[in-house]
C-alpha cells in the first residue's frame, strides 16, 4: 500500500510540474506588452519592462523565391525586429517564424492613397472605408496576442501620395479613429504610420493625435528629418520606418535618360553613416529599419536590397558590425568599373563589349553573372522589373551580349559572386531602337 500510495503521490508531483511547465511557456510564449516611457530626449520603448532599442531591417517576405529563409538572414545580420508592410506580409506563418528567431515585428497595415480611379476615398462613408475598418479590426483582433506583435504600422505615406487636401483631411480622419478602435481592442501595442519623409508630419501633428509614435522613411539624410520633427514641436518619439541609399530622383541620369545607381560599397558607406546618425539621436527616436532584406525589384533588381537571395552585400555586413559590435567575417567583392562598347541606338540582337574591372587581387577566383532587365522606375510597387533573355557570349570579366530584340531601354548587370556566400553587382542602361 505504502509503495502504491508512494508511486500516486510521485506521479502527481511529475504532473503538477509538467502543468506548471507548460502555464509559465504558455505565458511566456503569449502577448507581449509593449509600451514608451520617459520623455523627449529620454524616451524608451519597453517590452514587457525591459528596454527595446530596434535594430531592424525591413523584410517583406520570410521566404525567397528560392526558398531562402530571409528571416534567419535577419537574425544573422543582428536585427532584433523586421518590418512588414501590409496584412497580406503579416501571416501567421511570418509571425510564427519570427518569434521562431526571436524577431519582434512592426506589422503592417497597408492604406491606399486616396484615388478616385481605383475607387479609394476617405471622404464620407464608403464601402473602401467600411470594408478596410473592418479588416484592419479584424486583423489586429486577430494577432493581438501574439508574441512577435512589436506594434501596429497603420498606413506607409498615404497621406503624402493623396493629391487633393480635401481626401488627405478626411484620411487623417480615418486614420485617427481607425488609431482610437486599435487601442481599444489592443491596449498593449502602440500604432505607428509611416511618413514620407517629414512631408505628412504637418498633417499627423494636426490632426491624428492618437498616434503613439511617429515613422519617417528617410533617404538622402537623417539629420533633416530629425530637425524637421523637432521643429513641428512632437511630443512622442520617431522612428526610421524605412532607411537607406539615394532614391532615383536623388541620382544623376545617364545618356538613356535612366538614373545612375551607386556602386554597393557607396551604399554600404551611406548605410553605415545612417545606420550612426540614427543612433546619434537615440532616446529621441526609438530605432530604425534597414531598407530592404529580401526581394524587391521596385527601380531596378538590384537598388534596394542588401542581399541577393542567400548571398551578403557590402551593405550587409557594414550593418552586422554595427548591430552586433563585431567585426564582419567577410567583406564583399569590389567593382570598380562597369564599361559598354556602346550604350545608346543599338539595333536588335546587336553584339556588344561588357568588362568588369575590379581592383581586387582575388578578382580571377570570382564567379561572374551577366543579365539583363527592364528598367522601370518611379513605380510604387513592390515588384515593377524582371529579367529579360539575353544571350552572353563568352565568361570571366569581360563578355559579349546580344541586345534584346523589342526595342526599348534595359540594364545590363554584372554580378559577382566569391566562395564565401557574398556578391556585388553593378549596371548600366542600354537602348534599343528598330
Amino acid at each position: 500500500v505504502f509503495y502504491k500510495m508512494n508511486l500516486i503521490f510521485r506521479i502527481t508531483r511529475i504532473c503538477l510540474v509538467a502543468f506548471f511547465i507548460c502555464l509559465i511557456n504558455s505565458y511566456a510564449q503569449g502577448a507581449k506588452e509593449v509600451k514608451i516611457e520617459g520623455e523627449k530626449g529620454s524616451w524608451n520603448l519597453l517590452v514587457d519592462g525591459n528596454p527595446f532599442y530596434i535594430k531592424g531591417v525591413g523584410c517583406g517576405v520570410a521566404e525567397g523565391k528560392k526558398k531562402e529563409d530571409y528571416l534567419k538572414l535577419a537574425k544573422e545580420l543582428g536585427a532584433n525586429c523586421v518590418r512588414t508592410w501590409g496584412i497580406d506580409q503579416g501571416t501567421k506563418e511570418y509571425l510564427d517564424k519570427a518569434s521562431k528567431y526571436g524577431l519582434m515585428v512592426d506589422v503592417g497595415i497597408w492604406l491606399n492613397w486616396a484615388d478616385s480611379e481605383k475607387g479609394f476615398s476617405y471622404i464620407g462613408d464608403n464601402d473602401y472605408k467600411k470594408n478596410k475598418r473592418k479588416e484592419v479590426l479584424s486583423y489586429v483582433e486577430e494577432f493581438k496576442d501574439h508574441p512577435a506583435v512589436l506594434m501596429w504600422n497603420i498606413g506607409n505615406e498615404a497621406i503624402f501620395f493623396t493629391k487633393s487636401e480635401e481626401e488627405k483631411f478626411a484620411l487623417c480622419s480615418f486614420l485617427e479613429e481607425l488609431i482610437q478602435e486599435v487601442h481599444g481592442i489592443d491596449p498593449y501595442h502602440p500604432v505607428i504610420y509611416a511618413s514620407a519623409g517629414y512631408l505628412d508630419l504637418p498633417y499627423l501633428k494636426k490632426y491624428v493625435p492618437s498616434l503613439d509614435i511617429v515613422g519617417m522613411n528617410a533617404y538622402g539624410s537623417i539629420r533633416a528629418f530629425h530637425s524637421q520633427w523637432d521643429f513641428l514641436g512632437f511630443n512622442k518619439p520617431y522612428i526610421f520606418t524605412e532607411y537607406g541609399p539615394y532614391l532615383t530622383e536623388q541620382r544623376p541620369k545617364d545618356s538613356n535618360g535612366k538614373s545612375e545607381e551607386l556602386s554597393d560599397y557607396n551604399k554600404a558607406l551611406l548605410y553605415k553613416d545612417f545606420t550612426n546618425q540614427i543612433l546619434s539621436f537615440k532616446n529621441y527616436n526609438l530605432g530604425g529599419f534597414v531598407f530592404h532584406l529580401g526581394e524587391t525589384t521596385q527601380e531596378t533588381m538590384t537598388w534596394w536590397n542588401i542581399n541577393e537571395g542567400n548571398f551578403k552585400r557590402q551593405s550587409y555586413w557594414v550593418v552586422y558590425e554595427i548591430f552586433t559590435g563585431k567585426t564582419a567575417p567577410y567583406s564583399a567583392p569590389k567593382i570598380k568599373h562597369l564599361i559598354l562598347s556602346k550604350v545608346e541606338a543599338l539595333s536588335p540582337g546587336e553584339s556588344i563589349e561588357v568588362e568588369v574591372r575590379m581592383p581586387d587581387i582575388n578578382k580571377d577566383n570570382y564567379n561572374y553573372e551577366y543579365f539583363l532587365s527592364t528598367a522601370k522606375e518611379g513605380v510604387l510597387q513592390y515588384y515593377v522589373n524582371s529579367y529579360v533573355d539575353a544571350e552572353v557570349i563568352g565568361e570571366g570579366s569581360k563578355v559579349r551580349i546580344k541586345s534584346p530584340e523589342k526595342e526599348g531601354v534595359y540594364r545590363v548587370y554584372c554580378f559577382v559572386k566569391d566562395k564565401k556566400g557574398n556578391i556585388s553587382s553593378l549596371n548600366k542602361s542600354i537602348c534599343v531602337v528598330k
